[in-house]
């Protein structure tokens, strides 16, 4: 069935507002339905021109099956955060094939607004906020020229009608935002998927896998401290220990949850830190923590490895407060644990373990001597720092140690504990962040994904468990300088680390002083804020159902509020209307040499074009009677008010 041929051609608008909706989805598309898209986009366009008619019910039931089986053929379910973005964007350009009124095409619109909050899975960042903001407002001036049938509207004023319209959503959305009951955790939880794209450290290492972060320079978390900072050196940010490896891998393995850390804290004030860390998103269940962590929240856990997690994965900006002592000592070690952090893969690295034995016979068996001699090792030969390492072969660490020397950190970590392990001292890889900077212009600390880092912890009978930076032992200005300071390709950092344009690091600085803002008080928005918000306006130990109660009480109010004013808006708007075309009508004679005298009527005037335009007698008598009766009698009908306005946009002042 063809639909109305005036509607089809007014179809452009509507396919520009879906792929402006969808823009910032497509990186998250895959091909099949990017394709998909193109092609829905090309037959809507030759339905637009005339050149095709829209599809039949066989043909709509056929490419409803091809959306769907592209959709299993990419996720393998219709159901979650991608596919069900991807389904919604399709059914968007199905929807668009049978337009038959006006109707179809504001469900079209509406599907919009569902779709455009669906960024929200991928990213809330202030730029997103804004961006939906932006395309809500198109949004709704889609709506308003599909509800002016006559064409009276121009895009502009349909524009400032669209933007009114949000600002005066704008209370009742700031009431519901701040007075809504909040609950501990998410209302519901994200699919399986979400998240999928967040960039960070996962739960094993590989040569390489760091130094491609490093290359980032995306936060990866805020740290405000309740006093002065740590030196660099001992900002350690603690994340997860991998203690298995295969030959080529270190993997998580943690100990079984029923044993606890043994964890001493020194008596030195100085060596003590409190802390609040704002974690960007990163899908994982760990959180970081400056060594070595002695208190954290209710809802947290520490396993013995002194790792601290969450029961679910961060998929959303959180902060928690801790405090730690960088001189406590973990002395935790069990005899399976020995035997984990002893364990090395047969059939590898030969000649790795036979220098580890040669070099601990060397140190007379003492584990400290054989540390340092380790280390000395590093830093006395023609080892390098780099973040373009060349490829390791199956004995990684031979062709590592003896042919290649080249490397970044996870090389230098995983073969200071290959070391170990083969001279039968227990020992793992930590890998979190070392480093971080405190913001020029406010107060708290940035640590990026550049500062990621992978260090080494041994165990010394006497001693417990000891931190060894492998790297500090090659580069040590990587260490007591941060990243940009370690004579790396600085091709290969990110921009904001080694740029000198000091205008754009003050930008840079001043955008992440926002974007930290709307993590705390919007996306960090959470039951504890709101109990603050509350008490900083005098209501304290607010409930549940006090809360429901003011929710009530103020939407109420400020409904009734805004309706008064927008009725009166409405009214004066209307007026406004008429006389906004008069000025135009007005204008229009102007150039005719009929001057608008400010003192004469509207009636003088008439007589005076009649005299100029005699044979626009007619049409000048019409204008002025509508327009008296709009604007000063008691006749200012719908039909009139449209009848006006035509006649005005179609008058033309010749003679």
């Amino acid at each position: 069935m063809r639909a109305n041929g005036g509607l089809i051609a007014k179809l452009g608008p509507v396919l520009l507002g879906i792929h402006i909706v969808a823009l910032p989805l497509y990186p998250h598309m895959p091909l099949p339905v990017l394709m998909l898209t193109a092609l829905f986009t090309v037959w809507t366009l030759l339905i637009i021109s005339g050149r095709l008619a829209q599809p039949g019910r066989l043909l709509m039931l056929l490419l409803t099956f091809l959306v769907v089986a592209v959709l299993m053929q990419s996720f393998g379910t219709i159901l979650g955060q991608q596919p069900g973005s991807a389904m919604l964007l399709l059914l968007s350009f199905l929807k668009l094939f049978e337009m038959k009124s006006t109707r179809d095409i504001a469900i079209v619109i509406f599907m919009g607004f569902f779709l455009i909050a669906s960024n929200f899975f991928f990213s809330q960042s202030l730029l997103i906020a804004v961006y939906v903001f932006i395309v809500v407002v198109y949004l709704t001036s889609v709506l308003i020229v599909f509800s002016d049938r006559l064409g009276t509207t121009r895009h502009n004023v349909r524009i400032q009608r669209a933007f009114a319209m949000i600002v005066q959503a704008t209370p009742l959305m700031l009431i519901l935002f701040l007075l809504f009951p909040r609950v501990p955790g998410p209302l519901w939880g994200l699919p399986k998927d979400a998240q999928a794209g967040t960039t960070g450290l996962s739960d094993e290492m590989s040569p390489g896998s760091i130094n491609r972060l490093v290359q980032s320079g995306e936060v990866a978390f805020r740290v405000k401290f309740t006093g002065s900072p740590p030196s660099r050196a001992q900002r350690y940010w603690r994340g997860l220990v991998l203690s298995h490896y295969d030959g080529r891998s270190w993997r998580l393995d943690n100990a079984p949850a029923r044993t606890f850390p043994m964890l001493f804290a020194s008596d030195n004030a100085q060596s003590n830190y409190s802390y609040t860390v704002m974690l960007e998103p990163h899908n994982q269940q760990w959180l970081y923590t400056l060594e070595s962590l002695i208190e954290y929240e209710d809802q947290q856990r520490v396993t013995r490895e002194l790792q601290l997690v969450l029961a679910n994965k961060v998929t959303d900006v959180i902060s928690y407060t801790l405090r730690s002592d960088t001189s406590a000592q973990n002395r935790g070690l069990f005899a399976a644990e020995r035997s984990k952090n002893l364990a090395l893969p047969d059939g590898f690295n030969a000649k790795t373990v036979a220098f580890a034995k040669r070099l601990f016979d060397q140190s007379n068996r003492d584990s400290q001597t054989y540390l340092a001699s380790v280390l000395q090792h590093f830093n006395q030969q023609d080892f390098y720092y780099t973040l373009s390492p060349p490829f390791l072969g199956e004995h990684a660490m031979d062709d590592f140690l003896f042919a290649t020397r080249r490397g970044f950190c996870e090389h230098y970590a995983s073969a200071f504990v290959y070391l170990m392990r083969a001279a039968g001292i227990p020992a793992r890889v930590v890998v979190g962040y070392q480093g971080g900077a405190m913001h020029p212009f406010d107060d708290y600390m940035i640590v990026r994904q550049s500062d990621a880092h992978a260090w080494t912890e041994v165990w010394i009978e006497d001693d417990g468990w000891i931190r060894i930076d492998p790297t500090a032992a090659v580069s040590p200005t990587r260490i007591e300088n941060g990243i940009e300071n370690a004579g790396l390709e600085r091709n290969l950092l990110p921009s904001i680390l080694v740029s000198d344009n000091a205008l754009f690091q003050r930008a840079r600085y001043a955008w992440d002083s926002f974007h930290n803002n709307w993590n705390q008080w919007v996306i960090g928005f959470d039951q504890e804020r709101q109990q603050q918000l509350l008490e900083l306006i005098g209501l304290k130990n607010v409930t549940i159902s006090n809360l429901v109660t003011w929710l009530v009480i103020t939407m109420t109010f400020a409904t009734g509020l805004v309706a008064w004013w927008v009725l009166r808006k409405e009214s004066v708007w209307q007026k406004d209307l008429i006389r906004r075309h008069y000025d135009k009508y007005c204008r229009k004679l102007d150039k005719a040499g009929i001057g608008y005298r400010p003192h004469e009527s509207a009636s003088e005037l008439m007589m005076r074009a009649i005299k100029v335009l005699p044979g626009k007698q007619q049409e000048l008598a019409m204008i002025t009677a509508d327009y008296q009766r709009l604007r000063y009698g008691d006749d200012d009908s719908e039909l009139r008010r449209k009848r006006f306005i035509r006649a005005i946009r179609r008058f033309r002042a010749r003679r």
